[in-house]
C-alpha cells in the first residue's frame, strides 16, 4: 500500500506541475478513442472516414472545451449518418436536439460523462459510468450518462439494421425507413432496461457515499454493483432476453474494478485515525467527524559534500605542514 501511496504522490505532484500540458493530452486521447469508434462503427461517409481526418478533429478538440467535443462529434455523427439515408440523419437529429435540450439546460458541466458512457458501453464496462457519476458527481449528472446511453442503442441499432436502413426505393420504402430509425430508439426495450438501472446505480451510489459511516465509499460501490447486477439480470429474465447473462457478469466485475481504482485516486481515507470534535457557539453545538486521508510523507533528502570535506582535509594538512616548515 505504500509503495502504491507513493505513486499516486508522484502523479498528483507532476499533474499539478504540467496540468497545462496534461488536459490537452487527455483530451486529445479522448477525441481520439470517441472519433475511432464512431468511424469504426458507422463509418458510412468516406471522406471524413480517414485517420488523417480523424487527428485533425482530434487536435482541434483538444484545445476547446468538453462541449465543443460533444457538439464536433454530433456533426460527424450526423453526417454518416446522412450518408446512410437521409430518413436516419432526421431520426438521429431529432435525438440530439432533445438530448441537447435536457444536457445544456441540468448537466452542461458534466459532457465528459455523455462521452465516456458510449465507449464504456462498447467496451462492456457501462455500470462504471453511473457509479463514476453517483462517486465524483451530483444527482443530476445521470442526465449525461443517460444521454451516452441513448446514443449508443440509436447507433448500435442503426449499424445492425444498416442494409434496411441503407437502402434505397420509393415512397413507401422511404416511410419504412423512418418507422425502423425510430424503432432504434421506441421499440428498444434492452436500452430502456439500461437507462432504468442506471438511474437506479447514480442515486443509489449518491446517497450512500454521503453518509457519515466508515467506509461510505466502499459501501457506495459494492452495493451499486449489486443493483446494477440484480436490476439488468431480472430485466434480461422478465424481458426475455438471452445471452447476456455471462457478458453481465463480467462488465460488472470490471466495472467494480474500475470503482475501486476511483476510489482509491480520489477518496482514500485512513479511518484508523478518525477523530470526533465537538464544539459550540452562541447559538449552535457542533459535532465534527474529521477522517485524515491516507499520505506519504516525503522523504527528506541529506547530501553528503564527502569531497568538499577531503579537500578542506587536504588544504588543512598543507597548511600545517607549511608552519611546521616555517
Amino acid at each position: 500500500m505504500t509503495g502504491l501511496l507513493e505513486i499516486k504522490e508522484k502523479l498528483k505532484n507532476l499533474y499539478g506541475r504540467y496540468d497545462v500540458f496534461f488536459r490537452p493530452l487527455f483530451k486529445f486521447i479522448l477525441a481520439l478513442c470517441v472519433f475511432s469508434l464512431i468511424n469504426g462503427n458507422i463509418g458510412y461517409m468516406k471522406r471524413i472516414n480517414t485517420v488523417s481526418v480523424m487527428l485533425v478533429f482530434s487536435l482541434v478538440c483538444a484545445i476547446l472545451p468538453v462541449n465543443a467535443m460533444v457538439l464536433v462529434a454530433s456533426v460527424v455523427v450526423l453526417a454518416h449518418l446522412y450518408a446512410l439515408s437521409l430518413e436516419v440523419a432526421v431520426v438521429g437529429l431529432a435525438l440530439f436536439l432533445l438530448i441537447g435540450l435536457l444536457y445544456f439546460r441540468f448537466a452542461p458541466k458534466d459532457g465528459i460523462y455523455a462521452l465516456l458512457t458510449p465507449l464504456c458501453l462498447h467496451f462492456n464496462i457501462g455500470p462504471v459510468m453511473p457509479m463514476t457519476a453517483g462517486l465524483l458527481g451530483k444527482p443530476y449528472s445521470v442526465i449525461s450518462v443517460i444521454s451516452g446511453t441513448f446514443v449508443w442503442f440509436f447507433l448500435d441499432g442503426v449499424k445492425k439494421n444498416e442494409t434496411v436502413l441503407g437502402s434505397i426505393g420509393d415512397e413507401a420504402v422511404m416511410t419504412s425507413k423512418f418507422t425502423a430509425a425510430l424503432n432504434q430508439l421506441m421499440g428498444n426495450k434492452e436500452m430502456y432496461l439500461v437507462i432504468v438501472t442506471f438511474l437506479f446505480v447514480t442515486l443509489a451510489v449518491y446517497l450512500i457515499r454521503r453518509l457519515c459511516i466508515d467506509y461510505a465509499w466502499l459501501a457506495a460501490i459494492i452495493i451499486g454493483s449489486l443493483v446494477n447486477f440484480i436490476v439488468l439480470f431480472a430485466g434480461y429474465v422478465l424481458l426475455g432476453i438471452s445471452g447476456k447473462v455471462m457478458g453481465l457478469v463480467i462488465g460488472s466485475l470490471l466495472s467494480l474494478v474500475v470503482a475501486l481504482v476511483l476510489e482509491f485516486l480520489f477518496f482514500n481515507l485512513d479511518y484508523s485515525r478518525t477523530e470526533r470534535v465537538q464544539f459550540e457557539d452562541d447559538e449552535y453545538y457542533y459535532y465534527v467527524k474529521a477522517v485524515p486521508k491516507m499520505y506519504v510523507a516525503r522523504k527528506e533528502k541529506q547530501v553528503k559534500k564527502i569531497t568538499e570535506q577531503t579537500g578542506r582535509r587536504t588544504t588543512k594538512r598543507q597548511t600545517a605542514g607549511k608552519l611546521g616548515r616555517s
